[in-house]
């Protein structure tokens, strides 16, 4: 009995996207070997697998679309380089969207809904050809090649590091893949229309 019961909580722990996704990130952290170190990631982690959830079972009594089960789920974290502790964070199944901000007011995270990628006015005759979702685009084509390089020659001093997380359903089950460039900025470039 204590076998079945075993596998029926394996097979359970996988079908959502929250209990996959922090499998996931446990598993990465085992790798290290400082305890300390170890165990203020796995907090780190556990702070944003609440936040996660806070946020979808909010997502899901406004809309009724449940991220938590969706075929496919992109996450891209974007912290400045001089405040890691603050990002701005998409997720996105292909369906719906969820665009946010943490930060922090008097060491308690709060969240603001805002735009990824806001709205921005072009000068008159020209058109933006490279913007912050321009990561969107890659994440979603899984160009982790691209996304790899996209700081290379770039002598920066702040900039932002990105941290990419693909899910995708394979026979029932989430697989995960992630991507973390070296620190990079995109730039706004227009070009004439």
């Amino acid at each position: 009995m204590p076998t079945l019961l075993l596998l029926f909580s394996l097979q359970t722990y996988s079908q959502t996207f929250l209990k996959s996704y922090a499998k996931y990130r446990y598993d990465k952290v085992l790798a290290i070997s400082n305890k300390k170190s170890k165990k203020k990631i796995q907090a780190f982690i556990n702070s944003h697998i609440v936040e996660l959830d806070t946020v979808f079972q909010s997502y899901k009594a406004k809309t009724g679309f449940d991220f938590n089960i969706a075929d496919t789920v992109f996450l891209i974290y974007d912290s400045p380089a001089e405040s890691p502790f603050i990002s701005d964070i998409i997720i996105w199944s292909g369906k719906d969207t969820i665009s946010y901000m943490q930060g922090f007011d008097k060491h308690k995270r709060i969240i603001t809904y805002t735009a990824f990628s806001p709205t921005m006015e072009m000068p008159k005759g020209y058109k933006a050809i490279t913007v912050r979702g321009s990561i969107i685009t890659l994440a979603s084509r899984r160009d982790y090649s691209t996304i790899m390089h996209l700081g290379d020659g770039q002598d920066i001093i702040d900039g932002s590091y990105v941290h990419i997380y693909v899910a995708f359903k394979e026979n029932g089950r989430y697989k995960i893949e992630s991507c973390s460039p070296p620190k990079f900025l995109i730039e706004t470039k227009y070009s004439k229309e």
